[in-house]
């Protein structure tokens, strides 16, 4: 992480990924429309769901963006998007600075300018206001834009925020390099296999996913800002209903702390800490929990 622009380490490093990437994302629920955007930053990719426009037309409840963690990509939400957007349409951006379709231009240094790129993007899709979906370090991101444009954002979702609510453990931060150091690309599956622990996923799913996760930290050169801790009085002046899920045998994070803090210092809070052994969260318990959540904030069902 850092400044400047993100960049494969070669064509070859190119490849390899895109493979794994195309593979990943046909795990999506039918074949999602690629829309892509000119920006300040670059261009960006993101992708709707559902692909159809005469079927997306016919859901009026407001949009959700759903915004992945590092070394993710939107096709971490194949197990999930069709729940996701059963009663609105979903677009899932690619984070600009990671590997993928889009190209970086300009570097994305700080929350304030992962919040303007997220701003861009909500214009170029002509989104006045959508509910935020942040995983892990997409949590980040769409804190940084609830804090930054209040207006833009209906509700925050916030699965497994990394740093947001509490500090990321050592032994995450530590293995991570470690592995990632050492080469070994069976050590480095091993090792991010467990990080994100059983979520119930078809293990085709886990697979594709688990693959382009190491791929793309042996591929890309990352140069996105690292996340920080939200300040109480960020999270204090937070004015939209968050959901909050942790998991309670998460690697990357303390969920007891996360989960006091939470309650202590966000206004209008939910918070459930599922049963887990790792980063990655329960299939069913997201597809359940967050289309009830969007639904109670929009005062359906």
């Amino acid at each position: 992480m850092g400044t400047g622009t993100g960049a494969f380490s070669g064509e070859a490093a190119r490849a390899r990924f895109m493979a794994a990437y195309d593979r990943a994302l046909g795990r999506w629920p039918g074949e999602p429309e690629a829309v892509d955007l000119a920006t300040s930053y670059g261009d960006s990719r993101v992708y709707r769901y559902p692909a159809d426009a005469d079927a997306a037309t016919d859901r009026e409840a407001t949009p959700a963006v759903l915004l992945p963690g590092l070394n993710a990509s939107p096709t971490v939400w194949a197990p999930h998007v069709a729940a996701l957007g059963r009663d609105r349409v979903v677009y899932a951006p690619e984070l600009l600075g990671e590997p993928g379709h889009s190209t970086q231009t300009t570097p994305l240094g700080t929350g304030d300018a992962l919040a303007a790129w997220l701003d861009e993007v909500l214009d170029g899709l002509r989104v006045e206001r959508a509910h935020l979906v942040g995983l892990s370090y997409g949590g980040w991101i769409a804190c940084q834009q609830a804090t930054r444009s209040p207006e833009r954002v209906a509700s925050l979702t916030l699965a497994e925020p990394a740093g947001v609510l509490a500090p990321l453990r050592p032994t995450f931060l530590l293995g991570t390099v470690a592995v990632m150091v050492c080469g070994v690309r069976g050590l480095q599956r091993r090792w991010f296999g467990r990080l994100i622990g059983e979520t119930g996923e078809r293990p085709e799913d886990f697979e594709a996913q688990l693959n382009l996760t190491v791929e793309s930290l042996r591929s890309f050169r990352s140069r996105l800002p690292t996340p920080r801790r939200a300040t109480e009085a960020e999270l204090g002046g937070l004015t939209v209903p968050v959901l909050v899920l942790l998991v309670r045998g998460s690697r990357s994070t303390d969920a007891r702390r996360a989960a006091e803090r939470a309650r202590h210092l966000v206004p209008d809070v939910r918070i459930k800490v599922l049963e887990g052994t790792g980063h990655g969260l329960p299939e069913g318990d997201v597809n359940r929990l967050v289309p009830a959540f969007l639904g109670e904030v929009e005062g359906v069902g």
